[in-house]
């Protein structure tokens, strides 16, 4: 298969994934609220932020270990392959076991100092810790192996095995409104089981179908790359903490001035926000592999044509779902909750327009990830980022809303669009002008003209199902149309008739 061909398909391939797991993950969601109750689940989101912001590690590990797989499939050298993913599963074992103590030790001062979690359920929060702990153990010590099925491009494999379990969390939710004791317990255990479950299958299907998957230590682990491996994690770990503070420790803040209740909302709007991202984040994931691989190739041209390709599109797939979502936000949520928690509207709208801020400039992190150069940046970008805890801490002390974390977060969201321009200028050579003519302006007027007829409708109409049905589709459409109209260029219309007539042959067939 082409490469171009490839990467439709597997484009393909992720949303019909993302379609899948979408609708199986908003019922999934308003099953196990209802089972818990708003209290029940605030405490299990509040407990998984935090496992989230110890397990930052985890995260980090991740992008570290795609990016040196993809770049070892671009030297097309098979020891290069051996020594990469030896080395980085020995450094994931080895980071397993530094995260778990640091989960025993922050989970300790957490439970004691921390957070704010009712007296009669502090047992059960902590027994979902340790579920969390052992489940951010597996994750972590499988993430190579997640790394090469992705240098594959192997994007079926990963699609199904991710729909398996979405699958198996719809049953564990259906279950859970049966169950009548100790809940919350329940729910973190069954979770427990189907993470270490999807490992143990993601894992041996590597072993069996990749030859580079052969555990030996002694053999390949190299103390070079090791060194540039936890150099490259050490200063991307910067970047990981500064994007999970805006999403993990808004969480520990808003349950110290408001309580518990109000993570609720906060997890509320965290599920359905992650929900439409992945909409741009299944682009991201089909075309990261030949951005790296072009970088590892030695082609920066490729490269920095497949980031501005990866901006277009990463913006324009996001639009089409989180805008129409955005105007409708209290009418979907209502319809999905039916009780929906006390800010939850307000969190989700503004977290989408933060994030839809910022897929312009998303794709210029890959590209500077795909280089290596990536110190200078991640202090800087951390630095914003980091902004956003002190900021909403005085914010609250002086009285105002919950609001105000989310406020500032777009705010800071505004400044990180403009330093990642100016670092992939400086490291990447992007030609800013450029890329704004290439990646942004075509989608600028598109977009425009889909919001304002949309909006018209939305204020024009009362809130209903049929509301909703109009500024969705009137604002999908002339999205659409206008996208191909204006923002694709020629020889991209042709490639996509190319491959649009190779597929109706091939069922024709």
């Amino acid at each position: 298969m082409k490469v171009a061909d490839k990467v439709i398909f597997n484009t393909g391939v992720l949303y019909a994934q993302l379609i899948i797991g979408m609708v199986i993950g908003l019922f999934t969601t308003r099953l196990v609220l209802n089972a818990l109750g708003e209290t029940n689940y605030g405490i299990y989101m509040l407990v998984a932020g935090v496992v989230g912001m110890l397990g930052v590690l985890n995260s980090n590990m991740t992008n570290t270990s795609m990016r040196y797989m993809a770049h070892s499939f671009g030297t097309g050298d098979q020891e290069t392959l051996l020594k990469t993913f030896n080395t980085t599963l020995f450094l994931h074992i080895s980071i397993g076991l530094i995260v778990i103590l640091i989960m025993e030790v922050g989970g300790f001062f957490m439970f004691d100092y921390l957070l704010n979690i009712p007296e009669d359920k502090i047992y059960d929060a902590k027994v979902i810790f340790q579920f969390m702990v052992l489940t951010t153990f597996v994750t972590v010590v499988s993430v190579p192996y997640d790394a090469v099925i992705n240098s594959h491009e192997n994007i079926i494999a990963l699609s199904l095995v991710d729909i398996l379990g979405f699958v198996l969390k719809l049953s564990a939710a259906i279950y859970l409104t049966y169950s009548e004791t100790n809940l919350l317990i329940l729910y973190g255990f069954m979770l427990l089981v189907i993470q270490v479950l999807l490992r143990v299958i993601k894992q041996q299907y590597s072993r069996f179908k990749y030859d580079e998957c052969k555990i030996r230590f002694r053999q390949y682990v190299d103390r070079d790359l090791m060194k540039s491996i936890l150099n490259f994690t050490g200063w991307n770990l910067f970047g990981s903490i500064g994007a999970l503070s805006v999403i993990q420790v808004r969480g520990v803040l808003l349950n110290m001035f408001f309580g518990v209740t109000l993570n609720a909302a906060e997890g509320i709007s965290r599920t359905a926000s992650s929900q439409i991202d992945m909409v741009s984040v299944s682009m991201t994931r089909a075309i990261n592999p030949q951005l790296i691989k072009s970088e590892g190739s030695g082609d920066r041209k490729r490269m920095l044509r497949i980031t501005e390709i990866s901006t277009k599109f990463s913006v324009f797939l996001f639009a089409l779902f989180a805008i129409p979502f955005l105007l409708e936000a209290n009418y979907l949520l209502h319809l999905w909750l039916k009780e929906v928690p006390e800010y939850a509207v307000a969190f989700f709208q503004i977290t989408l327009i933060a994030m839809f801020i910022e897929k312009f400039t998303f794709s210029i992190t890959d590209s500077i990830r795909a280089i290596g150069e990536i110190r200078n940046f991640q202090t800087t970008e951390t630095f914003f980022r980091v902004l956003n805890i002190p900021l909403a801490y005085f914010a609250f002390k002086f009285g105002y809303s919950a609001i105000a974390i989310y406020i500032i977060g777009a705010a800071i969201s505004c400044i990180v669009f403009g330093n990642r321009l100016y670092f992939g200028k400086k490291i990447a050579g992007i030609n800013i002008s450029n890329y704004m003519r290439n990646a942004i302006k075509p989608i600028l007027i598109p977009f425009a003209l889909a919001l304002s007829l949309s909006t018209f409708v939305h204020f024009n109409m009362n809130e209903s199902f049929s509301r909703l049905f109009l500024v969705t589709f009137i604002f999908m459409i002339i999205l659409t149309i206008t996208f191909w109209l204006w923002a694709l260029k020629d020889e991209e219309k042709n490639k996509f008739k190319e491959i649009a007539l190779s597929t109706y042959d091939r069922f024709k067939k």
